[in-house]
């Protein structure tokens, strides 16, 4: 499992089970099936496969199975993972998370700024914000 392929198999639909059939596998009582198809690596049954398991309590498992997408540095798992933590009231576990990923500018940042925002560290955010773009701004000689 590598970004670069979690990546296009997500954006492209391809090779993947697409989210649809994951929620309509859930719907239908297929809940072993997803849990399998997420230990294989499908990125969306595991990403609701999480989702559930945080929403019966059993936290540091849904953890586990966003372990391995987390670990590849794979922005959209580590986003995943802190909108977990901070529907769970672990907010600056979630921060802690994103921090690195905004710091490189791009999507995460708005994410990580309105994060942040959200847990009443407005100055941090528009500070933070300001601070990347006008670094991801020199470095694309913008």
């Amino acid at each position: 499992m590598d970004a670069a392929d979690l990546d296009y198999r997500a954006r492209a639909l391809s090779g993947c089970i697409p989210p649809l059939l994951v929620s309509r596998l859930l719907e239908l009582g297929h809940e072993e099936e997803v849990e399998r198809q997420a230990s294989r690596g499908e990125w969306f049954c595991a990403r609701e496969w999480a989702r559930l398991l945080g929403d019966r309590g059993r936290k540091g498992q849904a953890l586990g199975v966003l372990a391995p997408y987390v670990a590849t540095g794979w922005w959209p798992a580590a986003r995943a993972q802190a909108e977990l933590l901070e529907s769970w009231g672990r907010a600056a576990e979630a921060i802690e998370l994103a921090r690195p990923y905004a710091e490189a500018g791009g999507p995460p940042l708005e994410f990580f700024a309105r994060l942040l925002a959200r847990h009443g560290r407005k100055d941090e955010a528009n500070e933070h914000f300001w601070s990347t773009l006008g670094r991801v701004n020199a470095v694309c000689g913008g």
